[in-house]
């Protein structure tokens, strides 16, 4: 395989279904009926690491697949964003506001504007409404939007690929400051909350992610023994042990100052990166378990896997069937495919076919 010649690795896909299922068992750990204590509870409960690689993934791959040609690009960049993202959002964000048990004090048409649009993210006392997971898209999409303009600048001066993350980072703490006491929704409420719940906290990931998608084109493949693989996934098992050993607020180590540095910080550039980078350009018996179809169908689904592992469908299967957390995980699995085969990937396809017919429309 030449990396110069290919835009998509099966492998990457089949991580996404892990990262989603690492955050599936981050929300339903198995181990809670075995008590309130426990080094390996403790691990799951650091599951939430999953986001990171979601984050350090969307960064690779818009940065390999746009990076150099986004300014020709631009229109079919935010189409295929929004195709991707927004249909299947709005369909379960409308079923979880019909159907679901809305637990929110404010406005509820406020709520539901701030969800649909997918603003949430910013607000700490609307983050969790709606689909309670969703909050990531809120840190994806200011992603998507600001990444042809730092793609802008890191053409023009590769030092920028350092900087913006220093940027943004400084940006939030002064959003903190100037908003962080007016209390509109909570709107950038702490540094705490700025630091792991929005784009600004966590565009490190991003920009790790970036990285590794900007420079990967210059490397070549070879077949030696996969150590960047396995480097990789021992980091990203210490950085969890670690998060365990933490728990800052007497459950998430995610939540210690410590924590917020291992998460934000070691865990992407010293753990994801690698794993990436070795994934990419290795052989090893873990690529061939990711790229298999089986785990690159679960991939291509997890999307809808996370948006419904918690909330409106998630609740129905408790209610209704009275299920432990592996037959959820199953039963969602099946629902997520299902919901991805009729319903997302036709209207991905519907959406980037008719801005294809409006764009040759315009043209004639």
């Amino acid at each position: 395989m030449q990396i110069q010649k290919t835009t998509y690795f099966p492998e990457l896909t089949g991580i996404r279904a892990v990262a989603a299922f690492l955050v599936f068992f981050h929300h339903y750990n198995p181990f809670e009926r075995f008590g309130s204590d426990g080094f390996f509870r403790n691990c799951v409960n650091e599951f939430h690491v999953g986001v990171s690689i979601f984050f350090v993934l969307s960064g690779l791959l818009i940065s390999f697949r746009y990076h150099y040609n986004i300014n020709a690009s631009f229109r079919r960049y935010i189409l295929n964003r929004f195709a991707r993202i927004y249909p299947v959002y709005f369909l379960l964000t409308g079923l979880t506001f019909l159907f679901g048990d809305i637990h929110t004090q404010e406005n509820i048409y406020v709520v539901y504007i701030v969800n649909i649009t997918l603003l949430k993210g910013l607000f700490y006392e609307l983050n969790f409404t709606g689909i309670q997971q969703g909050w990531s898209l809120t840190v994806e999409e200011l992603f998507y939007f600001s990444a042809p303009f730092f793609f802008y600048l890191i053409r023009k001066n590769k030092i920028w690929l350092w900087l913006s993350p220093i940027l943004l980072i400084s940006t939030g703490y002064c959003l903190v400051l100037f908003f962080g006491q007016i209390g509109i929704y909570g709107f950038f409420k702490s540094i705490n909350f700025m630091l792991l719940y929005t784009y600004f906290g966590r565009s490190i990931e991003f920009f790790t992610g970036i990285y590794l998608g900007i420079h990967i084109r210059k490397w070549k493949f070879w077949h030696t023994t996969p150590w960047l693989t396995y480097t990789g996934t021992l980091v990203i098992c210490l950085c969890i042990s670690m998060l365990a050993l933490l728990k800052g607020d007497g459950k998430y180590g995610l939540f210690h100052p410590a924590g917020i540095f291992i998460n934000n910080v070691i865990l992407p550039i010293l753990g994801v990166l690698v794993l990436f980078t070795g994934l990419i350009l290795e052989t090893s018996r873990l690529k061939q378990l990711l790229s298999s179809r089986l785990m690159v169908l679960l991939g291509k689904s997890s999307y809808v896997f996370y948006l419904i592992h918690m909330g409106f469908f998630a609740d129905l299967l408790t209610k209704w069937f009275n299920m432990n957390s592996l037959g959820k995980f199953i039963v969602l699995n099946l629902l997520s495919i299902l919901i991805f085969k009729l319903i997302e990937e036709p209207l991905n396809h519907l959406i980037k076919r008719l801005g294809q017919d409006s764009k040759q429309a315009i043209k004639t």
